[in-house]
């Protein structure tokens, strides 16, 4: 997981983790926005999902729902 948000810290990611009962993954911030630059990320709802060589394989600029999110996460797992 990477977030865009320039206001991210663990600590902020951290609570959201625990007020979202979301599993710990690794996760980072995009301090300098160089990975958004490159993937053309301009909202923070952003769903991108990269297959094993690298390439968008889904791509959502809104809430992805879970069901969604793990059917596109199954396919190129």
């Amino acid at each position: 997981m990477v977030s865009v948000d320039p206001q991210d810290t663990p600590q902020t990611i951290e609570g959201f983790q625990d007020r979202g009962d979301v599993a710990p993954l690794p996760w980072t911030v995009d301090e300098s926005g160089e990975i958004s630059r490159a993937l053309g990320v301009n909202a923070l709802e952003t769903t991108i999902i990269l297959d094993r060589e690298g390439r968008i394989a889904y791509e959502d600029t809104t809430s992805t729902d879970y069901e969604t999110l793990r059917s596109e996460l199954e396919g190129v797992l």
